[in-house]
This record gives structure tokens, sequence and C-alpha cells, in this order.
């Protein structure tokens, strides 16, 4: 035995310390396991948890070392043994293992891992911090040259290797730890261009690589799992992965453009990320409808996605060669951004494509910025931008394109020939555009121009017929077969303003040509046969949350869009906030109430009051006596956010603030585990009319969240942003 002590290593105190926070650790790691049910991780403990992937290596290295240490040694007095490095060795073990179970078991408590793999792995991470806390108490009465200590350390590596595993099984899939060892089966089976398919060949393989570590029958983070097409359809607890009207695609598309430290970013730093082919492959996969089973072949040959398969699968056609020098990577890179999406159209290759996303953040200028590399963008895709006629001078200015795809814009076709210019296009894209056939005469001169898709416009069969005469263009007005199936984009809600006057109309239109819009009020979803036709502007007689979708035969019908409407009501002469809301959303304080502005479908935009640990209290007071039968509250729904509908609503009246009478009282329905997470909602309470000139509303949080909520029992928010009183 070497003569140092564990003394001459680390000081006693400093022992001391280390291993009473072990111990206390360790039982209050037994403690709230006891009570695990019960346990809601407060915010604050949240980050803690999330430290664990940082600081489980320590002790598993530490633990191991020692364990194979102890087991080396072959008799007392071994020159191998050390006895003060090895007690303190051990003593590292102890203090980074239950620091490690403890931030594991916080974790445990997020969603989005599979019950069975959490449950071994976090119990042996427990058993390995409880067997080591209790060596090193023992450690005196177990020498490394004794049997039971060898068998001892034996069983805490084997448990520390099977915690490993089951760890990495959770964070990277199954048979994370033996996968290296076992070899897959070597294929030369390629793929046929001809016959491969855009989902299974081309999509599958991206999800597979990029996404599945994460979205897995052991791992679902969002309550999400991608292995199969029934998983992917269904989605996760935020919702369907795509929708085809939504500007930006949809969740799966929107959280790819996302910049990389933003934390719904998808996939998270630190894993594998996308490729610009790959973005723009799964993006033409959803707008294409997110078939699974259209053929790659179904796309233009000159589309990005095309090459992209070409490159994969390889094939007969042969490439253009370009005779224009390649653009700078970083004019590229200060040109990409979060909706627009720069990417070369093969590996190698000087020519580029360019897609744009997210109709809302769209502008003229978005196109003109491309001025600097006009020469090597072959292909422009603006479908569902809200592309005006004027804007086609702007695209006139890119000679080199090749394809450009204007699906679903605003155009009405009467600039077309201001594309006279692009001498090189090939293939134009038009479909869901308000087009006259004499517009289209523009086109003819066009030399290098093969193809126009001009399918659901305005034309009719009889122009459609004519077109199809022309024997230099082929004019494709539909799809023939079944390989793609296309859902609407909901309708259009005119009036911009949410406060409206009894008897203002409100306005809704398409801009398919045929399509049938039905609507409701009532707060029902619409559906294909019993909701109402829209045919003329509805009238505002009443406060009422409008919902409308969109059918046409052969289509998928729209999702739907809805937007509620507040009547206009007496004019309040002052206002006053008897409670203060939080510092974190204090908007215009009083004036926030009755100032007629609608605030953002948004929590974070600072235009609501919020309040969670006091209740709402305000006082509306008028110069002249009102005779009142109803009050309506503007208020939001976030329940990701904790933002709730109040659990109690309260309307006072009377001649002034000290003698006023309860008017009515209303317990608001309480969000469920599907209903949808953020909403503009309002509630109104009627009662008789009354004379009054001071009104006093009163608006509760929840105190505690249900128990299905990730929240729960914790304290609810409730954001107000105006009361109307008629």
């Amino acid at each position: 035995m070497n003569s140092e002590t564990p003394e001459t290593v680390m000081p006693f105190k400093l022992k001391s310390v280390l291993y009473n926070i072990a111990f206390f650790l360790n039982g209050l790691l037994l403690f709230l396991l006891a009570f695990e049910e019960r346990f809601v991780v407060p915010g604050w403990l949240q980050p803690i948890g999330r430290l664990h992937p940082l600081v489980l290596h320590f002790p598993l290295v530490v633990l191991l070392i020692y364990a194979f240490w102890v087991l080396l040694v072959d008799k007392q007095g071994s020159k191998r043994w050390h006895e003060g490095y090895s007690e303190i060795l051990l003593l590292l073990g102890v203090f980074t293992a239950v620091i490690a179970a403890f931030s594991g078991f916080i974790l445990s408590k997020e969603q989005g891992y599979e019950a069975d793999a959490l449950f071994w792995h976090k119990w042996s991470g427990i058993v390995i911090s409880i067997s080591s806390l209790l060596w090193y108490g023992i450690l005196k009465h177990l020498p490394p040259w004794k049997l039971i200590t060898k068998v001892y350390a034996g069983l805490v590596a084997i448990v520390l290797l099977v915690g490993g595993h089951l760890g990495g099984n959770l964070t990277h899939g199954d048979d994370f730890l033996t996968a290296s060892f076992v070899s897959e089966p070597e294929t030369n089976v390629k793929v046929n261009l001809q016959e491969a398919l855009l989902f299974d060949d081309l999509v599958k393989p991206v999800l597979e690589q990029k996404c599945y570590s994460c979205h897995n029958d052991k791992k679902s983070k969002g309550d999400l799992q991608m292995q199969t097409q029934a998983l992917l359809t269904k989605g996760g607890k935020n919702g369907m992965l795509w929708d085809t009207t939504k500007a930006d695609l949809g969740l799966l598309i929107s959280r790819l453009h996302l910049g990389i430290d933003d934390k719904k970013h998808m996939p998270p730093r630190g894993k594998p990320q996308l490729t610009s082919e790959e973005i723009v492959l799964l993006a033409t996969w959803v707008k294409a409808g997110s078939s699974f089973s259209q053929k790659v072949v179904s796309l233009g040959t000159d589309d990005p996605v095309y090459v992209y398969a070409q490159k994969i699968f390889g094939g007969d056609r042969q490439e253009e060669q370009y005779d224009f020098d390649a653009a700078s990577n970083d004019e590229i890179a200060k040109l990409n951004t979060s909706y627009r999406l720069i990417a070369p159209l093969a590996l190698g290759s000087p020519a580029l494509a360019v897609n744009f996303y997210n109709r809302s953040s769209f502008k003229s200028s978005d196109i003109n910025d491309l001025a600097s590399i006009k020469n090597q963008i072959v292909s422009i895709d603006l479908s569902k931008m809200p592309l005006k006629d004027e804007d086609l001078k702007l695209l006139a200015q890119f000679t080199e394109l090749r394809t450009l795809i204007l699906n679903f814009t605003d155009l009405k076709g009467t600039t077309l020939s201001e594309l006279s210019s692009l001498s090189k296009l090939k293939l134009l894209s038009l479909s869901g555009t308000a087009l006259k056939l004499e517009q289209l005469d523009a086109l003819k001169k066009l030399p290098a121009l093969q193809k126009v898709f001009v399918w659901s416009t305005g034309l009719d069969d009889k122009a459609v017929a004519q077109l199809k005469k022309n024997p230099k263009i082929d004019f494709e007005s539909g799809f023939e077969g079944d390989t793609i199936v296309i859902g609407l984009n909901p309708p259009d809600i005119l009036n911009e303003e949410t406060f409206l006057n009894k008897g203002d109309l409100v306005s809704v239109k398409h801009q398919i040509p045929g399509v049938t819009i039905r609507y409701t009020t009532d707060g029902a979803d619409p559906d294909s046969i019993s909701s109402a036709i829209y045919k003329k502007p509805i009238l505002a007689d009443k406060n009422f949350t409008l919902k409308t979708r969109a059918f046409k035969k052969g289509w998928f019908g729209s999702s739907t869009e809805e937007k509620s409407f507040i009547l206009a009501g007496f004019k309040v002469d002052s206002v006053k906030l008897l409670t203060l809301p939080d510092k974190q959303y204090m908007a215009s304080k009083d004036l926030t109430l009755t100032d007629g502005i609608k605030s953002d479908s948004k929590s974070g935009t600072g235009k609501w009051l919020g309040y969670r640990d006091t209740d709402f209290e305000s006082l509306l007071l008028f110069k002249k006596e009102v005779k009142v039968k109803s009050l309506t509250i503007s208020m939001f729904r976030k329940i990701d956010s904790y933002i709730f509908p109040p659990s109690i609503i309260e309307v006072w009246g009377g001649e002034n603030p000290q003698n006023l009478k309860l008017l009515k009282k209303e317990n608001p329905e309480m969000p469920h585990e599907k209903t949808p997470n953020s909403s503009n909602i309002f509630f109104s309470l009627d009662f008789d009319a009354t004379g009054i000139r001071c009104i006093k509303v009163v608006a509760k949080p929840v105190k505690k969240l249900p128990s299905w909520h990730r929240g729960k029992g914790d304290k609810g928010w409730i954001f107000i942003d105006e009361i109307v009183v008629n």
C-alpha cells in the first residue's frame, strides 16, 4: 500500500462537504420519487434538468475507471493501488453521479420520451447514484483485493454500461451502443429514376437521416413520431406537420427556416442539419400536396428537385451547360433569409434556384434584392406570394430564367408582355391566377417557351381548346391521373378591422374560379353539405366569429379561416385599472381597454394586458347615464404559454364606484387537450338593460392549470386588450 493518505490529496473538510451534498441530494431524489406523480417542475428548475446531457458523461467515465482499477488490483500492498487518489476518484464519481441523476430526473418530467425506455434509464441512473454513495460509505470495509469488492465493482460497471446504453437509445434511437458492431447487408439495388417515388425514395431518406433520432417510438419530442405515413400525417402536440393553405406551408417547413439559434429550429443545434437541396425537396413535396404515391417524373425536368433526383439516382438526361460564372458564396449567404431560399440547381453548377416562402413577409423589393445575382438565377418559385402585375417588370431583369412559377399569386394577367425579355424561359406556371385568353398572346413572343401551366384559372374549356392549337407551346390545363391531389387554400376574409358598427358588411372571396365558399357564425366548423353558402356580404348585427372553408370538385377542401368581429359600443369617457398588470405585459395600461385596436395574435407583441398573480379589475366611467345590456371582453388564448380564459368573469354596475351591484357572473369553459393552441377569443355577457354611469369588470386567472397541461398545478395567465359596452 502506498504511503499517501486521502488527506494529502484532498483536504478532509472538502471531502466532507462533497459527501454530505451527495448524501442530501440522494435523499432529496428518493423523496421526490416517492411523490413523483404530484411533483411539478417549476420554471426556474428546468435549466438544471437540461444540464443532464452535459454532466452525465463525467460520472460514467470516473466510476468506470475506478471499477476497472479495483478489478485489476490482485493483492494487498500492490504498487498499482494508490489509496489517496482512488478514494478521491470514487468521491468525484459519487458527487457527479447524483448531480447527473438529479438533473436527469428533472429532465424526465418533460414530454417527448417513450415511457418504457425512460423508466429503465431513469432507474439505472438512480441505482448508480445510490450504489456509488453506498460504496464510498463502506469503503474501509471493501479493500480492492477482496473478492466481494471485485464483484461489487463488476456489478456497478455493468449497470453503468446498461444505463449509458439506455440513455443512448433515448437520444439517438434503438441499439445506439451496439449499432456499430452490426454489419448492414450491402445492396446494389438502384432506384430507376422513371419509377422513383418522391416520398419513398427522396423525402423519407432525408427524414430518416435528419429527423428520426428525435421522433421515434422511443423518443417522441413534441409527441411526434415519423416512422410511418400514418404517424407523419397525424402530426404531434402542435398539430399537423404541413398545411398547403398556410403561407409558410406549416410546421415542418417553417421550423426548417428558423435561425439555428432559435429553440424551435429543427433539427436542433448539434444535430445534422438539412442541406439547402433537402429543404427545397421537402417544400416541393408539401407544395405538391404531400402525396405518398407521386412519382419524381411528374415534376418538370427543370424543377430543382428533379435535378436533385438525377444526382441521387442517375439518369440519361444531358444537363444544360451554362456559360456564366458562379455567384460568390458570400453573396448567396447574405441574400438567403428565413423566407427566401437560394440554392444551386445542382452540385457544382453555377445556376441558382430561388424559392420564396411566407406570404405575409413578402414585398416587391425582395425580388429586386436579387439583382446582384440575376445572371445566375435560372429558376424562381413565387407560388402563393402576393405578387402583383406591376411586379412582372422586376422579373424581366432575370434574363437567364428557364423556369418561372407564379401559381396562386395575385396576378390578373394584364402585364404578361413584360416577360418578353426572358428569351431563355422554357417553363411558365400560372395556375390558380385570374387570366384571360387574349392576355396569353403576349407569351408567343418568348422564343424558348415550351410549356405553360394554366389549370384552375379563369379560362373556360373553349379557351383552353384554342390554346392547345398552338403548335409551339404546350398549354397544360390540368392533371391527368391521380398521382397529385391538391388542397384548396382558404377563403380570404376581406375586412381587416375587428370592431364593426351595427349594419356593416363582412366580405369574403376566393381567388380560384368555381369555388364554393361555406361559412358559419355560431362557432361550428363549416362542412361541405349543411353549412351556409356564401353568396353576398354578411350583415354584422351582433358579435360573431366567422369561419369559412372553400370546396371544389376534385380538390381537397381548404382548412378553416376564421375571424372574430365585435360590434362597437358606447364611448367610454374614462378607464381606471384597479389592479396593475404584470410588468412584462403593461401595454398602454388604461388606454388599452378602449382604444379600438385589436392586438396581434401573439403574446409578445406588447399590446396585451397580462395578469397572473392578481385578478384583473377595471372601472369604466361615463359622464352621462347609459342604458347597458351587454359587455364584451376581447382576450387571447395560448395554451402552451399558460394563457387561458379566466376562471371567473364578473360585471358590476351602478351610479358610482361605491354603489355597485352584480349584473352578471360567468365561468368560461376551459380548454381541453385538443383545443387549438392559439386564438383570439371574446366573451359576451348579456344582462337586463340597466341605466348606469359606472361599470366594474373583474376577471380571475386560473389558479391551477389542468392535469393534462405541462404546467399542471401552476397558475395561468389571462391576456386582455379591449372591453366593449353595448
